[in-house]
């Protein structure tokens, strides 16, 4: 009886601890130890106390001096756990000492089980049916205290339970009769309940057990993760700061030279100190001023660009009239527009009120829009710039274009930095990718959004929606009333 106990308790540490890693294994089986250690540590200091109380209670039948042996027996057997303790802690509890703890803890324990079964045994003839129920009570207690508190160990576990099970059952099987028979069932019974009820502690401790070590992992893994993320973003800032100082330094370095060769070319275009001896001398001229002024626009979009980013661009927010701000950026596209026969159209609602705006931002924005209208726009077609109050309250300003429009697979692409579409690669005049980039740039630094609507072969729209707070005089946001039937 008492060896099928211990089998049952053994057999429930196999299983899925066998599938797990040999270290986190032995973590496991440390933590498991040091879990049942610390719960039975008190029983030391308390089992003396329900000895005496035993004793008390056994005196009606047993002699003094039998009971006064076995209590000092009680004492005794519960030195070498104490001792155990206090060298448990001061060993600082590592990991690959755990099966020498456990051997010497488990001798303790089946020595102090042993002891505290004696009186089933020795006293069993001193005593009359009162007292041998009275052994069973005590040693069904012990037998649920030992599956409570030592199930989290199924080795300590096994060697405690055992002596309080042969007590509980062996005497009455040989004291016989009807009614010593049934105990001795009921107490076999109580112990096989007993083993299965620990082996669910055994399974939930485990499971409680293994939890915390993965949260602990978890916690170590995110605490890396969130290292290397600070030392990511700290190299991330340091790269951005110094492209920033690079690409002011280079602006300057750039500049200077280019504004020469700007300045220059002009003059020699001009023939302003007189004839250049060629014809053909004047076109090359012609053509150094064109590739500076694009050179030039260039360096200013990877600024803009950078600025924007890094998110140091400043919205210096003025009273704008869109109106004339759409009127002006319209006239800049006149002659190319002309050139391309290209109907350009303004489409302002009356009644806007004033935006408050970056004007440098905002006009950037207009000739970002209306020269990609332009530049994708064939003969014949017309690009219609638009101005009006959004449903929200605020302000859609947009360009519209009846140009070959953008594959929706390359919609995204077109908002990254140097992204282009399969339109710009078909294209003459392919462009650096960097206008729409800035535009939402802009439009997002004044807290508003950009939204492209397009469809190949018929056109693109471009819309910028302005939040009401840039208006000098928003417009409530209509509220549709439910209609009661």
């Amino acid at each position: 009886m008492a060896a099928a106990a211990k089998s049952s308790i053994l057999h429930a540490q196999p299983g899925a601890a066998g599938s797990l890693a040999p270290l986190r294994l032995a973590k496991l089986r440390h933590d498991q130890f040091c879990l049942t250690q610390a719960n039975t540590e008190p029983s030391i200091f308390a089992m003396p106390m329900f000895g005496l109380i035993l004793c008390g209670m056994m005196l009606e039948w047993v002699p003094i001096h039998l009971l006064g042996i076995w209590f000092a027996a009680v004492c005794v057997a519960l030195v070498p756990g104490h001792v155990l303790n206090v060298m448990f802690h001061r060993s600082g509890k590592k990991v690959d000492e755990t099966p020498q703890w456990e051997r010497l803890f488990a001798i303790q324990w089946a020595i102090f089980a042993a002891v505290w079964a004696l009186p089933s045994f020795v006293f069993w003839d001193f005593m009359n049916e009162t007292g041998h129920l009275l052994m069973g009570v005590i040693m069904s207690c012990s037998v649920a205290g030992s599956a409570a508190l030592q199930a989290p160990h199924p080795r300590l576990a096994a060697v405690t339970i055992t002596p309080y099970a042969a007590a509980l059952t062996i005497p009455s099987l040989l004291e016989g009769g009807t009614l010593y028979y049934g105990l001795a069932a009921l107490g076999a019974g109580f112990v096989l309940f007993m083993v299965h009820l620990a082996r669910h502690i055994y399974a939930t401790s485990r499971d409680m057990l293994m939890l915390r070590e993965d949260r602990v992992e978890l916690i170590e893994q995110l605490t890396a993760a969130k290292i290397d993320s600070d030392k990511a973003r700290q190299r991330a800032e340091t790269a951005s700061q110094a492209k920033s100082e690079f690409l002011a330094n280079m602006s300057h370095e750039l500049r200077t030279p280019l504004n020469a060769i700007l300045g220059f070319s002009e003059i020699m275009k001009g023939e302003v100190f007189g004839s250049l001896g060629s014809p053909q001398y004047t076109e090359y001229a012609r053509h150094i001023n064109d590739s500076g002024q694009h050179l030039l626009g260039l360096i200013n979009d990877v600024l803009d660009l950078a600025k924007i980013e890094a998110g140091r661009f400043v919205v210096r927010a003025v009273e704008m009239d869109v109106r004339e701000a759409i009127d002006h950026a319209l006239r800049l596209f006149t002659v190319q527009a002309a050139e391309g026969n290209i109907t350009l159209k303004a489409d302002v609602d009356p009644g806007l009120p004033l935006l408050l705006a970056d004007e440098r931002g905002m006009r950037q924005v207009l000739l970002n829009l209306i020269s990609n209208a332009v530049k994708f726009t064939p003969a014949g077609g017309r690009v219609t710039v638009f101005a009006r109050r959004s449903p929200s309250g605020g302000m859609d300003v947009g360009v519209s274009d009846t140009g070959c429009g953008i594959d929706p697979a390359d919609i995204n692409t077109v908002f990254e930095a140097f992204g282009q579409g399969r339109h710009d690669v078909a294209t003459r005049d392919k462009g650096t990718g960097l206008g729409l980039p800035i535009v939402r740039g802009l439009i997002e630094a004044h807290g508003g959004k950009v939204k492209l609507d397009s469809e190949l072969g018929k056109g693109t729209t471009f819309t910028c929606s302005f939040p009401r707070e840039r208006l000098t005089a928003p417009q409530p946001v209509p509220v549709r009333l439910a209609t009661v039937i």
